[in-house]
């Protein structure tokens, strides 16, 4: 079991100018967490940033820790950013895919009677309107990195951000005939999917580029948090570049 109580001693002991920090409820005992940092006068991207959907999937809530830690107000000027860190608490604590009724929080954004957990995020975002999304996951099974790149332009940047991970993390180029391929690592969010799960609900409502970042479980958490921490940087240095 992980401890949650640290995971939020950690998040207490945060630091950051301009940071508002509120819980959006709880759920089996333990608190659902919204952060907003930036957004200053300057901010001129909105960004939202998630992870711990899956509970076994650990990296995710770190990588945003991390980000947080180390975040640089003068380098992020130009955004707003919007944090959920640990989507499914019970996951996280017990080390299990699924919340504690047995369910898979990526499958049930646009069903009826949606559990607590997706209620609460589905109200976080409600009105809000995001340049930019992305997700943090891990896969047992993957041998590097790889992500699914959603955006309504079709104006791809994954190979760039394949390019930059690579420095930090090998990527998994193995794929399969169903995959819709966009280069080596990098697969588009498939419409097929429907809109349960969270990402292609952000894409539908709520973001017209999203991402989600699958780093593999069996290489250190210092290295995945480093790949999830390279793609979120190469997609931000990405807009701030739009902007000048």
């Amino acid at each position: 079991m992980r401890d949650y109580d640290d995971f939020e001693r950690r998040l207490r002991e945060l630091s950051l100018p301009n940071l508002e920090q509120d819980a959006l409820g709880e759920v089996d005992g333990c608190a659902i967490y919204r952060l907003m940092v930036g957004g200053g006068p300057r901010a001129k991207r909105q960004v939202l940033i998630t992870a711990g959907l899956h509970g076994d999937e650990p990296a995710g809530p770190e990588s945003v820790l991390r980000f947080l830690y180390e975040y640089d107000a003068t380098r992020y000027s130009n955004f707003g950013f919007l944090i959920l860190p640990c989507i499914n608490p019970f996951g996280y604590v017990h080390d299990t895919r699924e919340n504690g009724t047995g369910i898979d929080l990526n499958r049930v954004f646009e069903v009826d009677n949606p559990p607590e957990e997706a209620r609460l995020v589905k109200a976080a975002v409600a009105g809000e309107r995001f340049d930019f999304a992305i997700d943090f996951h891990e896969d047992w099974e993957a041998a590097g990195f790889y992500f699914y790149e959603g955006r309504k332009s079709e104006n791809w940047i994954g190979p760039e951000v394949t390019k930059n991970v690579e420095s930090v993390c090998p990527i998994d180029r193995e794929h399969d005939e169903n995959d819709l391929l966009i280069a080596d690592g990098v697969f588009k969010v498939d419409p097929g999917w429907g809109l349960q799960g969270f990402t292609p609900y952000l894409l539908a409502f709520h973001s017209d580029h999203v991402m989600i970042c699958e780093t593999p479980t069996s290489l250190p958490m210092r290295q995945r948090t480093a790949a999830h921490l390279k793609a979120l940087e190469t997609v931000l240095r990405h807009y701030d570049q739009a902007n000048e």
